[in-house]
């Protein structure tokens, strides 16, 4: 499918309003983290206990579990539908969920319970929203000169939706206090998220349907059932996309966000200080999430991925050294891979793409979910915060050869194709 090209300017707009949701899932990610654990047991339990922090963490994650599930219906309709239904519906749906989270009075262990139901709702329409907006803004970023760079803001915006997540609880901690944010101040912050999420579904009713999915319309190729023939024609790359790109949701909401944060809080920094190093490394991480998707172009999104993945295995065990700033090369060189990944959606065919890509992105947040869930509450238990990190410096790094793995096979594997590399 070969369109005249379009202006930059056109291609920018489409890419901003695609991307929004990415940004709120990110602030989403990590200012519910931080409330999940020094909130809402005080909120919903009255004190802090063992199973008022297990059940609180509960009802955080259970939007990883949704968010696969999300990505692969949604995706559906997609490609059965049209990019533009799935997004605005998959948007919808997650303000929707998120506003009732700030709503949800504090009913005790039933509060934790429907807010567990909620965040797993939210993470169906995230995993949609993922998905679709990643596919939509290929579809046009291909129609210019520098499709990798603008699929890189996308990605960036996973960054830039955690920078604002720390400004927030940065801003509330400073301004009003823990006593703000135990009574108030938690439910403004996911308030504001689940506004700015009706804003950005009002907003993509205004974006125009991909000239890809029109043309496949029109030529009466759309598949009769997609989630079907995805599962069955595109199962290997799937799973190789989505193993090449697990390592940096390891990395990020694992490594670098709990565990790190925890781990030099404990060998003796402040925690605001420990913020705040995160808070700079969010900002060069940021930047170099741009440059992933510049380099892609250049020398294909598969390279740059695969020394990042090498770069990413090489400064973990700085972290050894429990120098706070030692977590900032990892942060980086690890964005700079996932800057590139924006270009996965290539690897699919169109009228499959937002079903295969949609799984995929959806499938890559199960990672940190079972280590989160599982992995870190085992190791703490054992080990210790400071005593974990060498298992889970371990898991991390097993899964990041396993992504360099995969996407040498993908690098292989696509030579003699014609999908980008």
């Amino acid at each position: 499918m070969k369109y005249t090209k379009l202006p930059s300017k056109f291609i920018k707009v489409v890419v901003f309003l695609s991307t929004i949701g990415l940004i709120i899932e990110a602030y989403d990610f990590f200012s519910i983290g931080i409330i999940s654990t020094a909130i809402w047991p005080y909120v919903f339990f009255k004190g802090v206990s063992s199973s008022a922090i297990a059940f609180s963490i509960f009802a955080y994650a259970t939007i990883l579990i949704g968010r696969p599930v999300g990505g692969a219906i949604f995706g559906h309709f997609g490609d059965k539908i049209g990019r533009k239904f799935s997004m605005f519906w998959s948007l919808f749906l997650s303000g929707i969920a998120m506003l009732l989270v700030a709503l949800i009075p504090p009913i005790g262990i039933i509060a934790i319970l429907l807010i567990a139901i909620l965040r797993f709702a939210q993470g169906l329409g995230l995993g949609g929203d993922g998905g679709s907006s990643i596919v939509l803004s290929f579809e046009y970023a291909n129609k210019g000169d520098k499709t990798g760079y603008f699929m890189s803001f996308p990605m960036a915006a996973a960054i830039l939706g955690i920078l604002l997540g720390l400004v927030g609880v940065i801003l509330s901690e400073n301004l009003e206090s823990k006593i703000f944010l135990l009574s108030y101040g938690w439910r403004i912050l996911i308030g504001i998220g689940s506004i700015a999420l009706m804003v950005s579904a009002y907003l993509r009713m205004k974006v125009v349907e991909s000239l890809d999915f029109k043309e496949l319309s029109r030529e009466g190729n759309v598949d009769p059932s997609p989630i079907k023939s995805a599962f069955k024609t595109c199962w290997k790359k799937i799973v190789l996309l989505t193993l090449g790109m697990a390592y940096f949701p390891v990395m990020l909401n694992f490594v670098l966000y709990p565990y790190s944060i925890e781990l030099y809080t404990k060998l003796g920094f402040v925690e605001k200080q420990v913020m705040m190093v995160f808070l700079v490394g969010s900002i060069i991480a940021f930047a170099f999430t741009l440059l992933g998707g510049y380099l892609g172009d250049k020398y294909g999104w598969k390279k740059i991925v695969l020394i990042s993945a090498i770069g990413s295995l090489v400064t973990l065990p700085i972290l050894l050294l429990h120098n706070l700033l030692g977590l900032i090369p990892l942060y980086v060189l690890s964005s700079l891979g996932w800057g590139a990944m924006g270009m996965y959606a290539s690897e699919f065919i169109v009228k499959l793409r937002n079903t295969s890509a949609g799984t995929v992105f959806g499938l890559i947040g199960l990672f940190p979910a079972v280590l989160l869930l599982v992995v870190l509450p085992l190791s703490i238990t054992i080990y210790g915060i400071v005593g974990s990190f060498m298992p889970i410096m371990t898991i991390s790094e097993a899964i990041t050869v396993i992504s360099i793995v995969s996407i040498f096979t993908l690098m292989r594997g696509n030579k003699n194709e014609g999908s980008i590399s």
